[in-house]
């Protein structure tokens, strides 16, 4: 499963809940464009609007599209359930490819405080001095 595009921040910015793997429904251009690695994640997010979920703005500078996921009614049923939680959100963590298809990992997050933030930081820091003590 190699990675195309992944969105650095997502770790950084959120608490992961629950993961899922989801199709996207996509256009030549848009293949090209992910598979050129020209389109960013960060900040992109996953919204329910008539009855599909959508990323919303996915492309470059010159074009953005809402594109649609293709899961199953069960995973679209817990999804939207979770999404009317209050502080729950829906983003993209990475696009990858399975066989000969792109495939989004999207995930239930909830948006990490400041103090959490820098605790990712300390834990982070810490983590690297401990691995080059042992070097």
């Amino acid at each position: 499963m190699p990675q195309i595009l992944v969105n650095k921040k997502a770790h950084f910015e959120y608490q992961i809940i629950q993961e899922f793997r989801a199709g996207m429904s996509l256009s030549g251009g848009m293949v090209k464009l992910i598979r050129a690695k020209k389109v960013v994640l960060n900040g992109k997010f996953i919204v329910f609007q008539k009855g599909v979920l959508q990323i919303i703005g996915l492309g470059n500078e010159e074009i953005s599209h809402n594109i649609p996921l293709l899961l199953a009614q069960k995973e679209i049923k817990e999804i939207v359930k979770n999404l009317q939680i209050a502080g729950l959100s829906c983003i993209i963590l990475n696009i990858h490819t399975h066989k000969r298809w792109l495939k989004a990992q999207i995930a239930l997050a909830r948006g990490k405080k400041t103090r959490d933030k820098r605790e990712t930081i300390k834990k982070r820091d810490l983590d690297r001095e401990s691995r080059q003590n042992l070097d």
